[in-house]
């Protein structure tokens, strides 16, 4: 019989904090709920329930943020 994990409470935010430090993200892909796939560039806020980001890679981008609720897919 397997164990459970070690990791206990950590939450959606934590895991993808530490993946965009460990790879070195800049750029993330999700697909949204209502179908439509949006590209976010670095560097991130991630909060609990959600995530702020530029909307496109120079900086005259506008920032936006999106509920992880909404987010079907992550691809990092």
């Amino acid at each position: 019989m397997s164990e459970k994990p070690e990791i206990l409470n950590q939450v959606l935010a934590d895991l993808i904090s530490d993946q965009i430090e460990l790879r070195h993200a800049n750029e993330l892909r999700a697909v949204l709920s209502t179908g439509n796939e949006i590209t976010m560039h670095g560097k991130f806020t991630v909060g609990r329930d959600f995530i702020i980001y530029r909307t496109t890679k120079d900086d005259s981008g506008k920032w936006a943020m999106t509920p992880f609720s909404h987010i079907v897919q992550l691809i990092i």
